[in-house]
């Protein structure tokens, strides 16, 4: 039937044809097929009504006549295709649409591009600086229709849009809504198969009115809109030399896009932002503009793009100035917040019956949806500036502090069943409050906020129970080395911070298990202490001070009827064994053993399966039992993905890993494998790739002690040069975790591997390093023969 909406393909075909070209050139230029072609022709004509590739070429001329009435920006329109779909979808089925966002969205960039592709004759009006009065005058103007009285241009506005299947565009309606509404009612009474279109940056209330909420463009993903966008802006723009990246209609090289993505991000894909940015890009690398805007964005107020906004300012001064006191009160408030928010606490930093006000802010789209559930929302970070602009230093102050005694609370009380509940839920939870905690923390560090000791206290529980993240362990060490923090924690807020932190630093662990000993004065709190300190003393060595803490703290725990203080103590001891001279892999498998029924008796089915890979990583690295390693391994991946535990299901691949390793070089652990990687995938063996992005999931986990393990078994699957390059990246990572076992490990092995290279001088160098590290015993036994002479006489 004609009128039917085209494709953007259909669309591309119908120019390619009113540019006389033939099928097969159309086929070139398009890159399909000529085939491809031929069916969009024939599309083509039955939406069209057209008999004839003339009739297709008239039909073209006519949409082309009919968009022309439409003014648009010569820039190109980037990533709404789907957007331009769905108002499509919706004007077929309502009679008038809103598309509604924040300033800067592209509201009505994509207003226009609609009416412009639109089968229906286009009657566009400007009604940013209209009046309510003015709005049946401009609706007249736009229909070359007679200015008279108010009603008579009304009715005659009604009559003329019946003479058309006419697409009535109003822009900008935010000031003009009930006026907008009655003369769309009214054109609409008349005129059945009008279609309406209206841009503004709340809803306009009218029962007939379909609102569709436009949001930014994407940031993330390999093809964002966002970075599109900006690209083809940078490319408008024009570079100066300083620019690092040429542009060219090739995808940029990996680094400059990332850089580009980078910026796109910050700015929260705002089409608005991202035209300035492009602009400033002019003048500056996109390297120096992404430093200039994670610190502010005073380096876009200079730009001067096309377009009716000529800064972020300006976009978003109009809808402040429609927002009443009480809106802007709790919009600045709201803006003070570090990140996202639910109901509650926007409640909690404003003041009660704020929701109401939340609701009105977000049809007023200066506050937009930010997913979750509950649902939680947040300011775009150009629209949280802008508002923050505008707000008393002492508001935000006290925002920030009511922020974390709100925080304070509520993660008090969720780890409180923390240890009991590894339900889906609870770690969505989980995902949701770290981040929180963190700003809380850091927030009430530098006020010197008392709050400061239950908040990191209730963070390591947290990273230790549902897994970690880089953020959550930096957060916990520098909680962990404030002195107010030291002077005013328990020895049980200490034992959980040196849990969250076991992975991370020892020697910091190390520290807060001598302040616990000190203050520890009665039960409970000398069977955290000792607890902490056989922690400390197992990660560093000490195996025989580890056994005498953990048998204390075993006693006070069965003394004190805690289940879960003896399951995690018996865990530890498992822990002590493997630290031993050498290792007890036997034993340590029992304690581990016995720390599992202990806390499936207790209820943490989480740490019981920790202990589980405990047993497996015992058992792989010892060669001791693989088959049940491999059993206990798979047992784990699969607790971990029904609970959706990602560090749980680090440690469980990791494992594997061991195994498959094993089976890759099961003569000499120290030699990389020669198999083809041909052979490993065959036979389900490590691949380096696998280990590569386990060793990129254990960084962002923050997990020092597992990024060490997973590059030492990278390091024996790769070649020579790889290998040294990997063993010093594992000796770093022990390095930088306090971990003398995995540093002797490290430089064991590059003794070994600087010895095979042929490579005298670095071999000597290794093995002084490693006696630095371990002792000339250590250094000893890890001396080439040949080279035994040359360190004595050295």
């Amino acid at each position: 039937m004609p009128g039917q909406r085209l494709t953007p393909r259909e669309s591309a075909v119908l120019t390619a044809i009113e540019r006389r070209l033939s099928n097969p050139e159309i086929a070139a230029e398009l890159f399909i097929s000529v085939r491809t072609v031929e069916s969009h022709i024939a599309s083509l004509k039955r939406k069209l009504g057209a008999e004839s590739r003339a009739d297709l070429i008239a039909a073209a001329g006519a949409r082309r006549e009919r968009a022309a009435s439409v003014r648009l920006p010569r820039n190109a329109f980037v990533g709404r295709d789907a957007e331009l779909a769905a108002l499509a979808d919706l004007l077929e089925t309502h009679r008038w649409v809103t598309v509604v966002g924040p300033g800067g969205v592209g509201k009505t960039r994509l207003a226009l591009e609609f009416a412009g592709r639109s089968e229906r004759v286009p009657v566009v009006v400007e009604l940013e600086h209209a009046e309510p009065g003015d709005v049946v005058a401009r609706i007249a103007r736009a229909l070359d229709l007679e200015a008279g009285s108010s009603t008579d241009a009304s009715a005659s506005i009604a009559v003329a849009l019946a003479a058309n299947p006419y697409l009535l565009v109003l822009d900008n309606a935010d000031r003009v809504g009930p006026a907008a509404g009655e003369i769309v009612a009214r054109a609409q009474s008349a005129a059945p198969d009008l279609r309406v279109l209206t841009t503004s940056r709340t809803p306009i209330g009218d029962a007939a009115e379909s609102v569709y909420p436009l949001a930014p463009l994407a940031t993330e993903g390999p093809d964002a809109a966002a970075v599109a966008m900006f690209l083809d802006r940078l490319g408008v723009a024009g570079r100066a030399t300083a620019a690092p990246m040429a542009l060219s209609a090739a995808r940029p090289a990996p680094a400059d896009y990332e850089v580009a993505a980078r910026v796109c991000r910050r700015l929260d894909g705002l089409p608005l932002a991202l035209e300035l940015a492009a602009a400033v890009a002019r003048h500056l690398s996109l390297d120096e503009l992404a430093v200039r805007l994670d610190r502010d964005f005073a380096t876009l107020d200079r730009a001067v793009p096309e377009g009716r906004h000529r800064t972020l300012e300006t976009a978003f001064e109009w809808t402040w100035d429609l927002l009443t006191d009480e809106e802007r009160e709790v919009l600045c408030r709201l803006a003070a917040l570090p990140r996202t928010f639910d109901v509650d606490l926007a409640v909690a930093v404003t003041h009660q019956g704020a929701e109401g006000v939340l609701l009105r802010l977000l049809d007023h789209s200066m506050v937009v949806p930010a997913g979750g559930r509950p649902r939680r929302f947040r300011l775009l970070a150009v629209m949280r500036e802008f508002v923050r602009a505008r707000t008393d230093p002492a508001v935000i102050r006290e925002v920030l502090r009511r922020h974390a005694e709100y925080i304070d609370e509520v993660v008090t009380e969720f780890v409180r069943h923390a240890r009991i509940d590894d339900s889906a839920e609870a770690v969505r939870t989980s995902e949701t409050l770290c981040p929180e905690v963190n700003a809380a923390i850091r927030w009430a560090l530098a006020a010197g906020h008392p709050s400061a000791i239950s908040l990191a206290a209730s963070l390591a529980v947290g990273v230790e129970q549902y897994g970690s993240d880089v953020d959550s362990v930096r957060t916990l060490a520098m909680a962990a080395n404030d002195e107010r923090v030291r002077a005013g924690a328990s020895a049980r807020q200490l034992l959980d911070l040196g849990i969250g932190l076991a992975f991370v630093d020892v020697n910091l662990v190390d520290e807060l298990a001598r302040l616990a000993l000190a203050r520890a004065d009665d039960p409970r709190s000398r069977l955290a202490a000792n607890h902490l300190a056989g922690l400390a003393d197992a990660y560093h060595d000490r195996v025989p001070e580890a056994q005498a803490h953990l048998d204390e703290a075993e006693r006070l725990a069965i003394e004190l009827d805690q289940a879960w203080e003896l399951a995690a103590i018996r865990q530890m001891r498992g822990v002590a064994y493997c630290h031993a001279s050498p290792p007890d892999s036997v034993r340590a498998v029992a304690a581990f053993e016995a720390a599992m029924r202990g806390y499936a008796l207790a209820g943490d089915a989480m740490h019981a399966n920790n202990a589980r890979f405990m047993m497996a990583f015992s058992a792989a690295e010892d060669r001791l039992g693989l088959e049940q390693a491999a059993l206990w391994a798979a047992e784990c991946a699969d607790y971990a993905l029904r609970t959706g535990n990602q560090h749980e299901l680090a440690h469980a691949h990791l494992v594997q890993a061991m195994l498959r390793t094993d089976a890759a070089s099961p003569a000499a652990s120290d030699e990389p494998s020669r198999r083809s990687p041909d052979a490993d995938e065959r036979e389900g063996l490590a691949a380096p790739d696998d280990l590569a992005e386990l060793t990129a999931t254990f960084r962002r986990l923050g997990d020092l002690r597992c990024v060490t393990r997973s590059l030492l078994l990278r390091a024996r699957l790769a070649g020579s040069d790889e290998r040294v390059a990997l063993l010093e990246e594992a000796l770093g990572a022990a390095r930088s975790a306090g971990d003398v076992t995995h540093q002797t490990t490290a430089l064991t092995r590059l003794v070994r591997a600087h010895w095979r290279r042929g490579d005298r001088v670095a071999t000597l160098a290794a093995l002084d390093r490693l006696e630095s590290v371990a002792g000339a015993d250590a250094a000893a036994r890890a001396c080439p023969p040949e080279l035994a002479g040359a360190r004595v006489a050295g």
